[in-house]
């Protein structure tokens, strides 16, 4: 399912576009299975289901190959009727391994839904080919687009006439808006037709530069509803970095234009184009509004627009082809929560459109590429309805509830922020990083960041509640605290740095972050111990402790410490802190320490050169002392030199110097050896 909010309705799982809902009958090859044969008046189909699955739930799947309710479906083995709530395997049903079952419409009376349907043509069954891969790119040598000359695409003859003119606009150079071409087309030398599907048609901007410029010319020579001939040169077709359009060496086309559309284009680059169909109801979801849609995901390539993924999806029991992932046109909408950036384009299409309006974003390869499927494809959504729950007063407000909601919410995406934030420091652990994982760490990372920032608006949102609700009971209060805590959490999480990084001083945004934060603890403080809750009292401190430690405070931190300590000595987890604050006062000495040096390595390199003996003896002094000391690292050795200006120091003849810059020589060595083998 593509909403960012569960359970189904609010939450973070952060999932992918094209994940399908759990599916009753056993997926083919399970070691559970058990293989039924069940006889439609299509035809026969074997079909893997779960033993302890019932028919019930076999009817469920049977209702889009007979086109009934569940109800009006009966199944019977051996002219016994099957019990709907009873397990397969169970009495009365006791059903084994190959046994054949008869499913058929119940005969008499159908529902009204049922007449109606039989009255019209029921629609086609929309099959969802998940199989269907994005089109290869094929290398070419040359990749430069043509460039047309006046004569190369000729109008040779109008096949059908259109019914609309229409005005070019927005054609070259960068624009906020597009002309979308709807087109058919048939290279007429090979008599092949795109794309396959007759009922549906391709779609490309004009002026694309990755596509071929014929197809834009052809279109600006023709009007809404017209089908021509055209001719074309071969080589000019022969271009199309994405598969949207062919490029069949052929040199006469036939192209129906069948309509004309505008897109915005939201980078003015040609890669996400936004198409609103229908703007829907006056209502505009706002930032983290609850929205309720139906989505679908289609591949957009010349050869056909497939649905590769629904909102809607189902498994079918379909003759010919046995379980089946299919749109069920009666699913319910899924819900999505704007603004929190797990499915960008569906979220930007539900703040353009209100309730009953759709939109369609098409993206190419390398445009917002999170949590879709790859290659270029077509994001059609449908808003149903909204929830804009704004707070006290608002038409979704539903006081406590609303809260509670808004508190989980926030929570689910503090703990999804928290677990890739152990993986770090997990993988931190067990390898120095390298060039192979940096790309990995950097993802999780900014996992961390978003998760983090999301659980904090959603916290800070909840803050804003209470207070608006102006409430001084003391359950108020204590949830005011517990936001407060966890809002310093997350805000401050959003800017943690890992790895390397994490040595490295706070950047602005992080340092008022923290300060921030220590602010709101301050606060939090004062409360809890006016409400004598030891306990909130304690979380608050250690929350206070971890941010002293982000914020390299050494000092604050160890008095933050003392008092955990005093309160409860028997915690385990202060004890890995008192580790941390410890490395960190090791990482600060060390930072101080190759600023010495190189203060140090510039008075020497002075000294050496002024032959200022007693000098040059001093500071050599110095660093053979910071290097036994462990005051430097191998890395800031090596980086500044040092072993230069030592052996420079030894060229000037002095016995003395020289024996003492030898003695640091074999300091830096040692320092090498060490942390060659990571001491």
């Amino acid at each position: 399912a593509i909403s960012s909010t569960p359970p189904e309705a609010q939450g973070p799982h952060p999932t992918r576009i094209g994940t399908p809902p759990p599916a009753r009958p056993s997926a083919p090859g399970a070691s559970t299975a058990m293989q039924l044969k069940v006889a439609l008046p299509s035809g026969e189909v074997t079909v893997p289901v779960e033993p302890n699955s019932t028919p019930g739930m076999l009817k469920e799947n049977l209702k889009y190959s007979l086109r009934v309710p569940p109800k009006l479906i009966k199944l019977t083995c051996d002219g016994r009727e099957l019990d709907d709530i009873k397990p397969l395997v169970a009495e009365p049903n006791n059903l084994k391994d190959g046994d054949i079952i008869i499913a058929v419409a119940r005969e008499g009376a159908a529902p009204e839904e049922v007449i109606k349907q039989a009255e019209s043509k029921p629609p086609a069954q929309t099959m969802i080919r998940k199989e269907e891969p994005p089109k290869p790119k094929v290398v070419k040598k040359d990749v430069v687009r043509p460039i047309l000359a006046e004569g190369d695409v000729v109008k040779k003859k109008t096949i059908e006439p259109g019914y609309q003119a229409w005005k070019p606009q927005f054609v070259e150079g960068k624009h906020p808006t597009r002309h979308l071409a709807f087109i058919r087309v048939e290279a007429v030398e090979d008599k092949k037709r795109y794309p396959e599907q007759e009922e549906t048609s391709m779609v490309f901007a004009l002026g694309d530069p990755q596509t071929s410029p014929v197809w834009t010319a052809a279109v600006l020579q023709m009007e809404v509803g017209e089908k021509a001939e055209f001719q074309m040169p071969k080589k000019a077709v022969d271009f199309d970095s994405e598969g949207l359009l062919p490029s069949d060496s052929c040199s006469t086309w036939t192209v129906e234009l069948l309509r004309m559309a505008e897109a915005i284009d939201v980078e003015q680059d040609y890669r996400q184009l936004l198409h609103i169909e229908s703007s829907g109801g006056k209502e505009r979801a706002e930032d983290l509004d609850g929205v309720a849609v139906h989505w679908r995901v289609r591949r957009w390539m010349a050869e056909g627009m497939f649905c590769i993924a629904s909102s809607r999806e189902r498994i079918a029991i379909m003759p010919g082809y046995g379980l089946v992932p299919i749109e069920d046109q009666n699913a319910p909408p899924v819900t999505i929560a704007v603004g929190e950036g797990q499915q960008e384009a569906v979220e930007m299409i539900a703040m353009k459109c209100g309730p009953g309006g759709k939109g369609h974003m098409y993206l190419k390869t390398e445009a917002l590429k999170g949590n879709r499927p790859q290659g270029c494809v077509v994001i059609d959504v449908e808003v149903v309805a909204m929830d804009p729950c704004r707070g006290p007063g608002s038409a979704g407000w539903k006081g406590w509830q609303s809260l509670m909601v808004e508190r989980e919410t926030g929570d689910q995406w503090l703990e999804e922020a928290d677990g890739r934030r152990k993986q770090l420091e997990t993988f931190g652990t067990l390898r120095k990083s390298t060039g192979d994982s940096k790309d990995a760490e950097a993802h999780v990372s900014s996992q961390v960041h978003k998760f983090a920032k999301n659980a904090a608006r959603r916290y800070l949102r909840a803050v804003k509640w209470i207070e608006a609700d102006d409430q001084e009971d003391r359950k108020t209060k204590l949830e005011k605290c517990t936001l407060q805590i966890r809002l310093a959490k997350s805000s401050t999480l959003a800017h943690q740095r890992f790895g390397e990084a994490g040595e490295a001083e706070a950047n602005g945004e992080e340092k008022v972050a923290i300060q921030e934060a220590l602010e709101i603890l301050k606060q939090v403080l004062v409360t809890a111990e006016g409400l004598k809750n030891d306990g909130l009292v304690y979380e608050c401190l250690k929350m206070n402790l971890q941010v002293c430690i982000q914020g390299q405070d050494v000092d604050q931190a160890r008095k933050v410490l003392e008092t955990l300590l005093t309160m409860r000595p028997e915690d385990d987890e202060l004890k890995s802190d008192s580790a941390r604050i410890n490395r960190l006062e090791g990482v600060l000495h060390l930072k101080r320490g190759a600023s010495t040096i190189e203060t140090v390595q510039k008075d020497l390199q002075a000294a050496v050169i002024a032959e200022d003996t007693p000098k040059v003896t001093d500071c050599v002094q110095k660093l053979h002392d910071m290097i036994k000391g462990g005051e430097v690292t191998w890395d800031t050795v090596r980086t500044l030199k040092v072993g230069k200006d030592v052996g420079n120091a030894m060229k000037m003849g002095d016995p003395d110097i020289a024996a003492l810059a030898r003695k640091v020589v074999g300091e830096i060595q040692s320092l090498a050896t060490r942390a060659g083998i990571g001491l």
